[in-house]
């Protein structure tokens, strides 16, 4: 189950929350509908861009042998294909386990909430997008859950311990990331450049 709703642990912090009536949230189911595409548009607008950006440079560098110093590299089609088909394959094979995490794992989510969250995070990713800032929709999404917890007046509305794992993650990605990538590049530098 994405939602947790009958998770043990999350019971106090489920409580916690202020619950609206049924027909306002049946209300916002519909829209919800509407801001989830509009988060899958700015994931797509955004997060695939970061990943798309340096693909094209290295590829351009690789096709035409020369650095181009102005910064603009043209992006063939199937570049922007195989990123949206990675973006895909990562939502099929582990975006469950994020989705059952943030989904009601860091405060009590409903459908207006989650139209609060997911309008929130698609307004900002896409002034992101537009202004030229690679900023992460996953990262914006948890602030956004986050500030929803902390509007219901009651710190115990949130699972701090959940937020904690969050933030330690992102600081250690960079490093862990960082580290992965001088291997690799050492590997390849250091390798050797003749048969034998």
């Amino acid at each position: 189950d994405v939602r947790n709703l009958d998770n043990k642990k999350l019971a106090d912090v489920h409580q916690a929350a202020k619950k609206f009536d049924d027909d306002t949230e049946y209300l916002f189911s519909f829209l919800q509908v509407i801001t989830a595409c509009l988060a899958s548009f700015a994931h797509g607008s955004n997060d695939v861009a970061n990943a798309v950006g340096p693909l094209s440079s290295i590829y351009d560098v690789w096709k035409t042998a020369r650095v181009d110093v102005s910064g603009t590299a043209p992006v063939p089609a199937w570049i922007l294909a195989v990123a949206g088909a990675a973006i895909d394959l990562g939502l099929i094979t582990f975006g469950y386990h994020v989705m059952r995490k943030l989904g009601n794992g860091v405060t009590y989510l409903s459908p207006s909430r989650g139209f609060s969250a997911e309008l929130g995070t698609s307004l900002t990713v896409l002034t992101a997008s537009k202004i030229g800032l690679p900023v992460s929709t996953t990262h914006c999404i948890t602030g956004a859950i986050t500030a929803i917890g902390l509007c219901n007046g009651n710190f115990r509305a949130l699972n701090w311990r959940m937020l904690a794992w969050c933030f330690m993650s992102w600081i250690f990605t960079l490093p862990i990331a960082g580290l992965i990538a001088g291997l690799l590049f050492a590997f390849g530098c250091n390798s050797p450049t003749k048969f034998l």
